[in-house]
Parts: C-alpha cells; sequence; structure tokens
C-alpha cells in the first residue's frame, strides 16, 4: 500500500478534535439566562444589553476554532455534542436579532445589535461552507445533519444563501453524472453530417439514457430536497422545478439537432419515438412538482415536439405526393400485388401503431395554425362522419392508392387481369388493414366495407369477363330442331369451348393469386360455376356424336380434367406453350 495513502487512511481515523469544552461555566450559566429573554414575554431588564454582549463575546471565543483561517473544525469530524451545541447556539443568536429588532430605535442597543449581527454571520458562514461540502459528499452525510443545517440557515434568515448552495452544488452534480452517462452535448453540425444508419443507434441510446436518467435521478431529486429541506414546503418546489429545468433543457439540445435534418420517410419512426420520449418524461417531471413543469421547460419540450411533428406532417404528405406522382406503365406480371401497395400498406401499418401519438401531433399542429384547424375540423369521410385530422391523412393517403392503383390496371390489356390485379391488391389492403387494429380504427368500419364490397365487384368482373363467355358455348338455346343442324351447331360450340378453355388455362396459369385464401375462393367459385354446367351440357348433347371418333374430337375435355385445370389456375407458373398475356 503505498504510504501517503495509509498516512491519509489514519489521519481520517483520528478522533474529533473537542472545542475548549467543557464550556466555560459563565458560558453555560448565560446561555440559560439568554434561553428566557428568548422565552419571556415580559420586557427584557436595564442590564439585558450588557448581558447579551458577554453572551457574544464567549460565543465569537468558541467559535473561533469553527471558522479558523488556520485549519476550521469540519462538521464531519466534529463530535455529536459539539455539533448539537454549535446548532443550539446558532438558535440562539438567530432569535436574539429577532428579538432586539424591536429595539432598533433605542441607542443603547445599538452597538448589541451591530454584534448580535455580526456574530450570526459569523456562524452562518461557517454553516453554509459546511453545507456546501455536505451536500458534495451527501450520500456520505446522515440526512438528520444535513437538514439540522439547512434548518439552522433558514432560521438565521440565510434561505437564499442555502438555495443558492443547494442549486449550485446539485446543479454540478447531475451535470457530471449527464457526462458519465453520455448525455454530454454534441453539435449540431455533428449531428447532421452523420449518415442516418449511425444517427439511428444513437437516438436509440439516447431515448433509453434520457428516458433512464430522469426516472432515476429527478425522483432521487425530489426525496433528497424534501429530506434536506424538511422545515421549508416551498423549498423543494422551487429547486426542483430550476434543477430539472435547466438539466433537460440540456439533454433535449440533441433532440432539438435531430429534429431539424433533413427528412424522409424512413425518419418518421424515429421522430415518433423521440417526440414520445420528450413528451413522457417532462410529463413525468411535472408529476414531481405540485405547479408543473416550469414554463420555461414546457415552452421548450413543446418547440421541440413542434418542429418534430411538422417534420412528421411534412413526411406523411411527402408520401401523399410520391403516390399521386407515381406513374409507372410497367404493369406487374401476373395481376400481382403491386410493389408501392406493399410499400405504402407497411408504412402506414407501422404509422398507425404511433396512432395515439399521431393524433396528438396533428391536433398540436392544428392548435398552431388557426386556419388549418378550422378546415381539419370539418373534414368528413365518405358517409359525411366527422373524422379527426390524422384519420383525414389515412384516408387521403388510402384513397389515394386505390386511385393509382385503378390507373395502373389499365394497363394490362386482359380486362381479366384487370380484376385479378385490383383483387390481389384490394385483398392485400384488406389483410393488413385487419391485421392491425390501429389501422382499421383509424379507417373505421365504413371504409373496411367499403372495400370489401369493391373486390366482390371485381370477383363478379372476372367471372363475367372470363367464365361467362366459356358458359354462353353451353347455353342449350338454338340447340333444338333438325338433328343434322343441331349437330353441326354442337361442333362448333365445343370447337369454341375447347380452344377458349385452353387459351384461359394456359394464360390464367400464369397469372398470381398470392392470398391462399383468396386464391382458393376464386378456384372454388369458378368450379361451382363451370363443372355443374358443363357437365349437364355434356349429359344432355354427348350422345348426339355417333363415332367415338366425332367424339374424341370434339370432347376434349372431362368434367374432372375441367376441375383438375381449374385448381391449377393462379400459381405463377408460366405455360410450356402459348404466349403469355398481360
Amino acid at each position: 500500500m503505498d504510504p501517503q495513502e495509509n498516512e491519509h487512511t489514519n489521519e481520517e481515523e483520528e478522533p474529533p478534535p473537542p472545542l475548549s469544552s467543557p464550556l466555560p461555566p459563565d458560558l453555560t450559566t448565560i446561555s440559560t439566562q439568554i434561553d428566557q429573554y428568548i422565552s419571556s414575554q415580559e420586557p427584557l431588564p436595564p442590564d439585558a444589553p450588557t448581558i447579551i454582549e458577554k453572551f457574544l463575546m464567549l460565543v465569537e471565543e468558541e467559535m473561533e476554532a469553527f471558522d479558523s483561517t488556520d485549519g476550521p473544525l469540519k462538521w464531519t469530524r466534529l463530535k455529536p455534542e459539539d455539533a448539537s451545541w454549535f446548532l443550539r447556539t446558532s438558535h440562539r443568536v438567530t432569535s436574539l436579532v429577532q428579538l432586539l429588532a424591536d429595539f432598533r430605535s433605542d441607542y443603547k442597543y445599538a452597538y448589541t445589535i451591530n454584534r448580535a449581527g455580526s456574530v450570526l454571520q459569523r456562524a452562518m458562514s461557517y454553516l453554509e461552507a459546511e453545507f456546501k461540502v455536505m451536500l458534495e459528499e451527501h450520500s456520505k452525510t446522515p440526512a438528520d445533519d444535513l437538514t439540522r443545517v439547512c434548518t439552522a440557515m433558514l432560521k438565521g434568515g440565510y434561505q437564499d444563501e442555502c438555495y443558492h448552495v443547494y442549486f449550485i452544488v446539485r446543479r454540478d452534480a447531475l451535470e457530471d453524472k449527464i457526462v458519465q452517462v453520455g448525455l454530454e452535448n454534441v453539435s449540431i453540425d455533428d449531428i447532421h453530417s452523420k449518415p442516418w444508419e449511425s444517427l439511428e443507434r444513437d437516438i436509440e441510446v439516447w431515448i433509453m439514457k434520457f428516458t433512464s436518467f430522469a426516472k432515476e435521478e429527478f425522483p432521487a431529486e425530489r426525496n433528497l430536497l424534501d429530506s434536506v429541506f424538511a422545515g421549508d414546503s416551498s423549498a423543494p418546489e422551487i429547486l426542483l422545478s430550476a434543477l430539472t429545468c435547466g438539466i433537460t433543457k440540456h439533454i433535449l439540445k440533441f433532440a432539438e439537432a435531430v429534429a431539424l435534418t433533413r427528412r424522409s420517410p424512413d425518419k418518421l419512426f424515429k421522430y415518433l419515438t423521440i417526440y414520445e420520449a420528450i413528451r413522457d418524461v417532462v410529463a413525468g417531471i411535472g408529476a414531481l412538482l405540485a405547479q408543473g413543469v416550469a414554463p420555461e421547460l414546457k415552452n421548450e419540450a413543446l418547440m421541440i415536439r413542434s418542429h418534430l411533428g411538422e417534420a412528421m406532417i411534412s413526411i406523411l404528405t411527402e408520401l401523399e405526393n410520391s403516390i399521386r406522382n407515381d406513374h409507372g406503365k410497367n404493369p406487374v406480371p401476373g395481376g400481382a400485388v403491386h410493389p408501392i401497395t406493399t410499400y405504402v400498406m407497411n408504412y402506414l401499418e407501422f404509422t398507425a401503431m404511433y396512432k395515439g401519438s399521431l393524433e396528438q401531433v396533428y391536433l398540436e399542429h392544428q392548435r398552431l395554425e388557426a386556419t388549418v384547424a378550422a378546415a381539419a375540423a370539418s373534414t368528413t369521410d365518405a358517409e359525411g362522419v366527422v373524422v379527426s385530422p390524422f384519420q383525414a391523412q389515412i384516408l387521403k393517403i388510402m384513397d389515394l392508392l386505390l386511385e393509382n392503383l385503378e390507373a395502373k390496371s389499365k394497363f394490362y390489356k386482359d380486362t381479366s387481369l384487370t380484376s385479378i390485379f385490383m383483387m390481389n391488391n384490394g385483398r392485400y389492403m384488406l389483410k393488413k388493414i385487419k391485421k392491425s387494429g390501429g389501422l382499421h380504427s383509424l379507417l373505421a368500419e365504413t371504409w373496411y366495407r367499403k372495400m370489401s364490397s369493391d373486390l366482390r365487384q371485381y370477383h363478379k368482373g372476372y367471372q363475367r369477363e372470363t367464365w361467362g363467355k366459356l358458359l354462353g358455348f353451353l347455353n342449350p338455346e338454338g340447340l333444338t330442331g333438325n338433328k343434322k343442324h343441331v349437330k353441326k351447331l354442337l361442333k362448333e360450340r365445343f370447337k369454341s369451348f375447347n380452344a377458349l378453355f385452353d387459351d384461359i388455362r394456359k394464360t390464367q396459369t400464369s397469372w398470381v393469386i398470392s392470398d391462399e385464401q383468396l386464391q382458393s375462393e376464386l378456384r372454388v367459385s369458378i368450379t361451382n360455376m363451370v363443372v355443374p354446367a358443363y357437365r349437364s351440357f355434356l349429359a344432355r348433347y354427348s350422345q348426339i356424336f355417333s363415332s367415338r371418333r366425332q367424339t374424341e374430337k370434339y370432347i376434349k375435355h372431362q368434367p374432372e380434367d375441367v376441375e383438375t385445370a381449374i385448381d391449377g389456375l393462379f400459381s405463377g407458373t408460366p405455360a410450356t406453350s402459348g404466349k403469355r398475356k398481360l
């Protein structure tokens, strides 16, 4: 062990030096008399100034050791009885000063009053210095000692000095803590020059540290304040408000810088997490204070949240514009889900997870923009129901997406594939909405029902365009009368049926239905529509062909073959022969 360290340890273990105790008999006796002066309701006797001055002189002599420039006694090394004597004596002097205030106009007390004030100042100066040291080492200092010293200063009229010392010491301690946990200031230029991927990680760390710091340090500070200022109901409020305001504003500089970075869609969710962290932490600070958050901090937090809110609203508005301006004319092969549908719906699904916060963002923005607020308040959905500004935003994006998809569906040459494309994209949208409770509640049941209805119309349109034509060849109309004539018509009907069915099979096998449930629903509905009709037609007219060769020539498909072929549709597998249509 280092000799100096050993020497230091031994020095600290030495017993605390005593005062000049036992106290002089005169001081003990005269202290009792002073107590009588203080507590008595009777006028002071004529010799009171002389007795008080003697008391003050004896006290000064005893206090020499406490504030000596050669080496003042440290409170933490005082014997309990010495510390108690100092505090009792400080209280006596404080009470004397208050008592003598009534004799300011009596020249006989002028010197005594000045002397008492000087002794009180001397005692308070010592306590102020010790209070600072004790606060700096408060984890090692008994809470009864901090409270007693604080109470003595407050009673002695040194409230401002007491508050100031506490604020400075604890502010410095919290600022040191900020540096220790990694919440120190970062320059705006550094933040704006960082790649977003790197800044994303910094934001996650900042939120975690900021939240943890506020949850741990500020309640602990409130507890310390309540303990130290046990006799002062206003001090904890005043000091905690000032401390949390200054420290939190310091920490929020990072968030302010992030809020002013260049906007892009991928930043929305990080902006939201910062917004929520600031909102929740500031609310937590407010819960520690009877009067709530200091106006200065509240305004600072609102300003940063406003910047974040403006950025988020701008990002969602830009999403509108990007959908509106997406004029790509290359259709997706097979009528599959379009990439714009996937991107927008996934984006909105994540956005809806922050529904509560984004509702708040839009409402706060509404309050800031009075004219926008008036317009937004009257926003209604398709059925005339008033919706919130954020709901209106989501509904607008969804409507724009549908308009965009309908325009893209027109690029397919086959109108049946147009319906398949809209069914694929519509079903994908509905599944996302159903999966996301937040998105479903934003769009409301009326929108969901309308979309479901539109899908049924696309389904009917597809069946009509594709299978309605095929069933037309199985219509018995015109197949009565002359047998020779009927046989000729049947040959044409079967030839047409076979050609169209083969074309459908070859073409629509390569079409895509990505949703298994929709794929199954379509196959079942087509089978139920076509197979019974075809089976009935065969049963009624197949015997008209007398030879086997004719039967095989014109009746190429059995009902089971038709059903098997239908089950192979929409697999997305290109046909082995024949040219695929878009």
